[in-house]
Order: structure tokens, then sequence, then C-alpha cells
């Protein structure tokens, strides 16, 4: 039976306060760790000891500002974030890749040279190269990353309000990066169809037919190992998610 999750900020609060709200409502919390030097810093009183006595389990976001110019120091980040919650048993980690197009992107040989020294660095620290999930982001849609993240055994974690916001609609049709997925980010982007606030997370009713239509397609592919993470962070707009998510796993493919 696939695993319900949402992030470690659903409401004011520490990790620990959201976590107590979160048991009995999702099975995982993904504990967002978007700044490399601010979670670093990370001690006892940021993720309490008292984490692991609750019915949850975990994995990790990894950082939005890794240092993609040294590979070396992206890694040493990733592993110095997992060795702080080694103490709740996480093996799981979503990361955004380089960027490949746009603004201050990397070429495709060069991305695939950074994720290796990074995937490498992530398996001889005894982790399972498929518990490394690669997310669609603004500027990497996966498509070119597809030979890679075979190569390396990597797993994926699609995004569907990146899909739509970022237009990845391509990336429906891959089922080469779709046999290898193992998480689910639903959420929906704000200002559909306009750069202002596009990359913000809100509810799925507010998704219009064809943004069901991809949120459809992706729930579906979804098999029992995947993950769906509630990636909204605020709990009224997951309470009006999650009835979404049922009428559309429960559709017919059109």
């Amino acid at each position: 039976m696939m695993k319900t999750a949402a992030p470690s900020w659903v409401m004011a609060g520490s990790v620990y306060e959201n976590c107590v709200f979160l048991e009995g409502k999702v099975d995982e919390v993904a504990l967002l760790f978007f700044e490399s030097e601010s979670c670093l810093a990370y001690d006892e009183s940021d993720l309490p000891r008292e984490l692991a006595e609750l019915d949850l389990t975990y994995h990790v976001h990894l950082p939005l500002d890794l240092p993609w110019d040294d590979a070396d120091e992206a890694a040493r980040i990733v592993l110095g974030l997992m060795d702080k919650v080694r103490f709740l048993g996480v093996r799981q980690a979503v990361l955004h890749p380089p960027v490949t197009t746009g603004k201050n992107a990397f070429s495709v040989e060069a991305t695939q040279q950074l994720l290796t020294v990074v995937t490498r660095a992530w398996c001889s620290h005894g982790f399972d190269c498929n518990d490394l999930l690669i997310e669609n982001i603004e500027g990497a849609d996966l498509i070119d990353l597809a030979p890679v993240i075979e190569d390396l055994g990597l797993g994926v974690c699609i995004d569907i309000g990146h899909i739509i916001a970022y237009g990845h609609d391509a990336l429906l049709d891959r089922t080469d990066i779709f046999d290898r997925l193992r998480m689910v980010h639903i959420n929906a982007p704000a200002d559909i169809g306009t750069a202002k606030g596009r990359s913000k997370h809100v509810s799925l009713v507010h998704l219009d037919e064809a943004g069901r239509g991809v949120a459809r397609k992706v729930l579906q592919a979804c098999g029992e190992d995947c993950t769906l993470v509630y990636e909204l962070f605020n709990w009224k707009h997951i309470e009006t998610t999650i009835p979404v998510v049922e009428e559309l796993l429960l559709m017919e493919g059109q």
C-alpha cells in the first residue's frame, strides 16, 4: 500500500510540534532541509530524540542551495545532513539536480559528472542508490538526465506542480523515467500560466481539467512502494487535496 507523507512544516511551530500534529494523519514526514548551512547547524533542540518515538517514518528533502560548482562539497553536505537523522532510520532523500537549461545551467555532461560524484559518495556511505530520488525542477525536466539516472541506479521523484508550471509535459511519456518512480510531490502551481507565483504550491482543487489529467497520469503510475507526498505547507490545503487525489486514483485512464 502506498505511503502518504507531508512536509515538516504544515503550521507554525517547530519540527517536533509539526510531527506531533501529523502523527496519525500521514505515514511519513518529509524533513525539509532546504538551506545547507542552517540545517547543518541543527542540534538536538531542532531535531529532538523524541521524534523517534512518534508513529512516523521520515525522509529528507535535501537543500535547494547545494554548491553544484563543487560536487565533493555538495556530497559532504548531503551526507552531513543524513548523519543528523541517522537516529530516525532515514534512508531516502529527494535531490534537486543541477539545472541543464536556462540561467546558470550546467551542460548535460557536467551534470552527469556531478551526480556521479554525489551518488558514489551516497552509496559509499551505506545507502541504496535507488533511495536517492532525483526531482524534476525548473531547468531540469529529467529527460536529458534519464541515461545517468538509469546508469547510476537512482530513484525518481516526480513533482506534479512542476510539470504543469514549467512545461514538463514530455516527461509524461517517458516510461524509462516512470519505471524508476519512488515518490510523487502532490501540489498545484499558483497562478497557472503566469510567471508570478507559478512555483508556489497550492491545493489540487485549483487544477483545471488539463492539470487534473497530468495529476491523474502521475498518480496512477505509482506502484505500491511509491510515497505520495502532499507537498503543501498548510494543513488545510492538504485536507482539501486528499479527496482530489483519492478521486484521481480511482478514475479510469483516458
